[in-house]
């Protein structure tokens, strides 16, 4: 038997294979996010915007490319995680002073 309590959360991230179906593969592109929220979900809107041929008013056309419904919960992870990646990416890939 191990001496871990079996109600403790493991200090190590869980390990997860995640599958991408071949006709998502290619992913999409967004150039915009909208985000609303409700006291139990939050909901991204991510869309592609022409911003080349703006409308007579001069506004611009979207189109929504995907809807995404998150937990608070999962919100939260989800901001770590841009963080992190941010943070790794910005140290890669961008002048010091522009991070």
């Amino acid at each position: 038997m191990s001496d871990a309590e079996p109600d403790q959360p493991s200090s190590a991230p869980p390990n997860f294979q995640i599958a991408v179906p071949d006709d998502q593969a290619g992913g999409v592109w967004a150039n915009f996010a909208a985000v609303s929220h409700s006291p139990y979900e939050f909901t991204i809107d991510f869309a592609r915007m022409d911003y080349a041929h703006p409308r007579e008013d001069g506004s611009h056309q979207g189109t929504v490319v995907a809807r995404v419904n998150l937990s608070p919960l999962m919100v939260t992870q989800l901001l770590e995680a841009l963080n992190s990646n941010w943070q790794g990416y910005a140290a890669r890939s961008m002048p010091p002073e522009a991070h």
